[in-house]
């Protein structure tokens, strides 16, 4: 798996980015249709709640790093339930500094994804977010692991994953 640089949101316009999440949500929308049999009118798509969704320790993204610099270390990790799949197509770090210089998201035995967080920060500050150019899908009963690159042992790290949630209307919540 090639590593990917993030695409800045402040390289893109409000256009851009909303076509990527359109088009994120379009291809795990129909994926979920085909596989479960369902229309799409049937399904709901949210957005990602972290302890619910992906198993993430806490329901927010708020953690610290652990005690190893230089090391991959799992943020979270499971095996997706049974007719839900999650679709994550970029990251917002509100970290204080850099703490953290990639993710890497694996589903199955395979690397799905790897992306540098590095060309989000910049020296004008700003919103630190970034699109990736392909989404990257957790399908229903596969397990899945998504791990940070640690730059900095025992520091805050607020890696938001941008993504949402694809599953049959009423499951979770009703809009």
């Amino acid at each position: 798996m090639a590593e990917i640089q993030l695409i800045p949101q402040a390289e893109l316009s409000t256009g851009q980015a909303a076509a990527i999440r359109n088009g994120a949500v379009a291809a795990v929308l129909a994926k979920a249709s085909a596989e479960l049999k369902l229309p799409e009118d049937k399904l709901v798509v949210r957005d990602i709640q972290p302890s619910v969704d992906v198993g993430y320790t806490y329901s927010t993204w708020d953690e610290v790093t652990g005690a190893s610099t230089a090391t991959y270390e799992t943020m979270t990790s499971g095996t997706m339930s049974d007719r839900r799949y999650v679709g994550i197509y970029g990251v917002k770090d509100d970290s204080e500094a850099v703490n953290v210089t990639k993710l890497r998201i694996k589903v199955g035995n395979s690397i799905k994804a790897i992306w540098h967080l590095e060309n989000l920060y910049s020296v004008n500050g700003g919103p630190r977010i970034g699109f990736a150019p392909s989404v990257v899908l957790l399908p229903q009963n596969m397990p899945y692991a998504i791990d940070r690159y640690v730059y900095v042992a025992a520091a805050s790290a607020q890696i938001k994953l941008k993504g949402f949630v694809v599953e049959q209307y009423g499951k979770v919540l009703s809009p």
